[in-house]
């Protein structure tokens, strides 16, 4: 009884869920009373609760990254098709509508956030624990996928409480109700994110891998081992289909100029971000 009462003390110090402490005292007094030898088998009770605390620190950081996907999926779908019909419900290209500058931004956020954050998780897919640098990078990256969430939902709502006089009525309605899927599944998300910030592995070590880790053999192998000459091509190949949407629209110079911004962006975030996030080492 004193093993299990330190072995609690110990969890409840790392942060461990009370639900998760009752569930790992109860097996453990379960085979404690079929075997009372086994607690000399167990070790102290401070290095079992951080194995414990680093198992369960590892899956709630990619738990995290997975949540944060799920959450910006129907967000992302919805928002998508109240962009298409722009044009079904009145606007012109003159009106003041949903892309605003927080909606571009916080779209792009969010998307480069989330697909980092669950390259990085299924890349760690197999491992029991990772270091709490690598734990890091994890919640780093999902934490910028909310951000950019967050942004892009603030953008609708302020669109849609400005929406021009001769827009069809439909679209404030539709408009709220995509702001508010947002909200909920942001929300569920960000729940599952401070669970993950409270109960961290305490492992330690680098975050091993970068970038390239990351995309794995999507990377070409004239990239390989140039983490500098990856960002660039990724920027330029991000410039290249803006400039060419450009061209598709009729537009091209302000295409190309859009271009450009996104990727002094891509390079600027790289730069400043690069490190925290895992990106290069």
């Amino acid at each position: 009884m004193t093993f299990l009462t330190d072995l609690d003390t110990e969890l409840v110090g790392l942060h461990v869920p009370a639900g998760r402490r009752r569930r790992i005292l109860a097996e453990l007094e379960d085979h404690l009373a079929c075997d009372p030898e086994a607690v000399g088998r167990l070790g102290e009770p401070k290095l079992l609760a951080t194995r414990f605390a680093d198992e369960l620190g590892t899956a709630c950081a990619r738990r995290a990254a997975v949540a944060l996907f799920a959450a910006l999926a129907p967000f992302g779908l919805l928002f998508g098709v109240l962009f298409a019909l722009l044009g079904a419900a009145g606007f012109s290209t003159s009106d003041p509508n949903l892309v605003g500058p927080a909606v571009i931004l916080g779209t792009q956020i969010a998307f480069v956030g989330g697909a980092l954050a669950l390259l990085r998780a299924w890349r760690l897919r197999q491992e029991t624990t990772v270091s709490a640098a690598q734990a890091a990078v994890v919640r780093r990256r999902t934490a910028l996928g909310l951000v950019g969430g967050a942004l892009t939902f603030a953008g609708i709502v302020t669109g849609a409480s400005n929406n021009p006089p001769h827009v069809a009525t439909w679209f404030e309605p539709l408009a709220y109700a995509t702001a508010a899927v947002g909200a909920v599944t942001l929300t569920a998300a960000t729940v599952v994110l401070v669970r993950a910030y409270r109960l961290r592995p305490t492992s330690q070590g680098p975050a091993a891998g970068d970038l390239e880790s990351d995309l794995g053999l999507l990377v070409p192998a004239s990239l390989r081992g140039n983490p500098w000459r990856l960002a660039f091509t990724i920027a330029g190949l991000v410039a290249l289909c803006i400039a060419l949407a450009g061209v598709i629209q009729s537009d091209p110079f302000d295409g190309v100029a859009r271009a450009l911004a996104d990727a002094a962006a891509c390079m600027a975030g790289y730069a400043v971000l690069g490190r925290p996030l895992g990106l290069r080492r």
